[in-house]
């Protein structure tokens, strides 16, 4: 019944008895895609340089951190404007980091709580 609702089933020829142990393998010759990443690649001091106005997550973090004055690497709080200049980014873009960017919590802050 199955023969007559299907018809008759053959195989497709350029299998092992016909090629041997050659294959067929097309060729891809597009080019990569472009690296996209602002993921710091070690080179010339350790890190590659990222174009001027790109920042990646430990910059934003340093932002923060420098806006609210409890960076390690300068004393006091930093205005906009400062931090716009020392990441060469402009003030309004800063002022959206300090606006609607938040860092989480220490971890030894919610150790303390739950003592």
């Amino acid at each position: 019944m199955l023969k007559h609702m299907v018809g008759r089933i053959t195989t497709k020829p350029g299998g092992k008895p016909e090629m041997g142990e050659a294959f067929v393998v097309d060729r891809y010759n597009r080019p990569l895609p472009k690296v996209r990443t602002s993921r710091s690649d070690p080179g010339e001091g350790g890190h590659r340089q990222l174009p001027p106005g790109t920042i990646n997550i430990l910059h934003v973090h340093e932002i923060i951190q420098l806006y609210q004055g409890k960076s390690s690497n300068h004393p006091g709080l930093m205005s906009v404007e400062e931090i716009a200049l020392k990441f060469r980014l402009e003030a309004s873009v800063v002022q959206n980091i300090v606006q609607f960017v938040s860092l989480p919590q220490d971890e030894h802050v919610n150790k303390k709580e739950e003592n």
